[in-house]
């Protein structure tokens, strides 16, 4: 079964779609064989899991700060990584994500990530840790933002950059993030065709002051990028170039090609690259697209499908 861009494919398939696909994606960059569960892999899915504990407690009448069960999420992530924050840092108690051994691996974690939880400060807008980083680590973590149903765009982008800006103090690391929880949410939620969605994320991106990054998107298929994308907008710009480069009607071979274009990717971007093109891909053409050979070969496939399940549950999709 495929499914084509612009028909009407159930939320809760887009969201699986969108997780699964962007593992697949990073997998493809990371190594030959397709299988590994990486870095961006491990964090999308403590972002997924920290905005269902949200959602949970809502869903109990209880109001949730959603940016600190993320914070605490990642704390636990990083609890699976063998490194430990100050004492002074909150220990949260486990969740069932926590006992998947899948997500104890250590593959090349982002650095900045690791050394802003290591802290075991906070991060804000207002009080930014790393801010010379404009890297991808935030923004490659930042897809479940877009899969919420039933709250407004404004308030996607506002938990978006409030997340980023855990780990990532720099604009340059959370507008791009912004953008791309925008651009998920256009397509997965709004239901919106792929071109259109990127002309909207290159309207936001302006109207948030990133106008380099919305001149990038903007040009995506007249020019060639520049240089290998190592820094946040480099690599949603070559991941959307990938995407619009690849899609056709049929859905399954779309994905099929956007895998093979993932693996050929080089460069320190390049697991980024095809993480976030893969979850754009995924949140487009719904799960049943994606190859099932693929998903046979990449470690923790269930646990991508229960966690997309339980975050679906959680909102109501």
């Amino acid at each position: 079964m495929t499914h084509s861009a612009g028909t009407s494919i159930p939320l809760r398939s887009r969201i699986t779609g969108a997780l699964l696909g962007g593992a697949l994606g990073e997998a493809a960059a990371e190594s030959p064989e397709g299988s590994a569960f990486a870095d961006a892999t491990q964090l999308t899915l403590y972002t997924v899991d920290g905005m269902t504990e949200a959602l949970e407690w809502a869903n109990d009448g209880v109001a949730a700060d959603e940016t600190a069960c993320l914070w605490l999420a990642y704390l636990r992530w990083l609890g699976t990584q063998s490194e430990t924050p100050p004492s002074s840092a909150p220990a949260p108690p486990a969740r069932w994500i926590d006992g998947q051994e899948v997500l104890h691996r250590r593959r090349h974690p982002d650095g900045t990530s690791v050394r802003a939880l290591r802290s075991g400060e906070m991060g804000s807008r207002q009080r930014p840790l790393e801010p010379d980083d404009d890297g991808p680590g935030a923004l490659q973590r930042s897809a479940p933002f877009g899969l919420v149903a039933n709250v407004p765009g404004a308030m996607i982008e506002k938990l978006t950059l409030d997340a980023a800006a855990i780990t990532h103090g720099n604009s340059a690391a959370q507008l791009p993030a912004a953008v791309y929880s925008a651009l998920i949410h256009a397509i997965a939620v709004q239901e919106s065709a792929l071109a259109e969605a990127v002309d909207a994320s290159a309207e936001r991106a302006a109207t948030l002051g990133a106008s380099a990054l919305s001149e990038r998107l903007r040009s995506i298929g007249t020019a060639s990028p520049a240089r290998p994308a190592n820094d946040a907008g480099g690599v949603l710009c070559e991941a959307v170039r990938l995407v619009l480069a690849t899609a056709s009607d049929d859905g399954a071979a779309s994905v099929e090609a956007l895998l093979a274009a993932a693996a050929a990717q080089e460069g320190p971007g390049a697991t980024g690259v095809g993480s976030v093109a893969g979850s754009i891909a995924g949140a487009l053409y719904g799960r049943a697209s994606l190859p099932r050979a693929a998903c046979a070969r990449l470690e923790g496939t269930d646990v991508i499908e229960e966690l997309a399940g339980r975050f679906a549950t959680a909102m109501g999709a």
